[in-house]
């Protein structure tokens, strides 16, 4: 959505170094996710707690690994003949796998993003088998490169249709190539409105969707819309466990992030809108991000965040409050 593409460049912030060795990838042999050694954030079981992280949005240091069970770094972007350009910031992805294992934490790679609304690259390499072939060996190959463990597909969007048919090749061979290397498959989707280009056959072939409940509703991304847009997916067939619901970490209309917010008035954290130069900025307070996540526990598969480096810290942080709502649903 458009706060994802303006905020994947916002911030450059220099990566800390940290000499944490690497442990074992976890992942099941059929895409189904293995409870690691040391399990990942202490969620109630199958729950996920998903956190997106650009290039160039913070650190890797600072990720919050204990509270999350999946971290998606941001973005490989795809050519059109399904080969992919050079990955930005490589040191910060290899010390995020790095950090993330000691928790049980998956890293995986976000694929596309919206591109400034321009999919022409995903519709041309998902046209022919080579280009789709090409595609998924090139996926295959950065998540060995990298240690990874999986691919998060995002492709904003397939349309109704042809598009949509050529998706469901793609992510039918993504499935195979990654599921038979005991990897994971995800894809993050539209709420609601560009969603009809997934067809209900994707379903079977992913572990789960992050589904990108943002950038709508009145005010943004208020609860009844939320749960209205997910209820949507789950009306087409996708089962309630594979229904990860997104927050934003930021308002609109102006993307003020929500460590911003807070940093202005400790008061913002418990609000859902409030006026900033002269505007409306509305966006997700811990009460409305505690009642998601309570009504995620009984009726989905997990929450996700676009994205960690928006976050507040401490007493007020997002993350923190999904979490705790969470496992003391949990009584972790």
């Amino acid at each position: 959505m458009a706060s994802r593409r303006l905020w994947a460049s916002v911030t450059a912030l220099a990566v800390a170094v940290t000499g944490t060795a690497l442990a074992l990838s976890t992942a099941g042999t059929s895409g189904a996710e293995v409870q690691p050694a040391a399990a990942a954030a202490a969620l109630p079981d199958g729950f996920k707690h998903v956190g997106y992280s650009t290039a160039s949005g913070g650190t890797a240091a600072a990720i919050p690994y204990d509270k999350l069970t999946h971290v998606m770094y941001s973005f490989a972007r795809p050519n059109a003949d399904g080969s992919l350009q050079p990955l930005q910031n490589t040191a910060k992805l290899e010390q995020i796998v790095q950090l993330a294992r000691p928790h049980g934490v998956k890293v995986m790679i976000a694929v596309g993003g919206w591109m400034d609304g321009d999919d022409s690259a995903f519709e041309t390499l998902a046209a022919t088998p080579e280009g789709r072939a090409r595609h998924v060996q090139a996926l295959v190959g950065l998540v060995d490169q990298y240690g990874l463990d999986g691919v998060d597909m995002d492709w904003e969007y397939p349309d109704p249709g042809v598009s949509a048919e050529r998706f469901t090749l793609l992510m039918s061979e993504l499935s195979t190539a990654l599921h038979g290397r005991g990897k994971l498959l995800t894809a993050a989707v539209s709420s609601k409105n560009a969603g009809s280009g997934v067809q209900p056959e994707v379903f079977a072939l992913v572990d789960f969707l992050n589904i990108m409940t943002y950038d709508g509703g009145t005010p943004h991304a208020n609860v009844d819309w939320t749960v209205d847009a997910v209820n949507w997916w789950k009306g087409r067939g996708l089962p309630a466990g594979k229904a990860v619901v997104g927050v934003p970490f930021y308002s609109r209309p102006s993307f003020l992030t929500f460590a911003d917010l807070v940093a202005r008035d400790q008061a913002n954290a418990d609000r859902d809108c409030v006026v900033v130069n002269g505007k409306d900025e509305c966006y997700n307070g811990l009460p409305n991000l505690r009642t998601k996540t309570s009504w995620a526990l009984a009726n989905a598969g997990g929450m996700m965040n676009w994205q960690l480096a928006m976050d507040a810290t401490g007493t007020y942080s997002a993350v923190t409050a999904i979490y705790e709502t969470a496992t003391a649903a949990s009584g972790s």
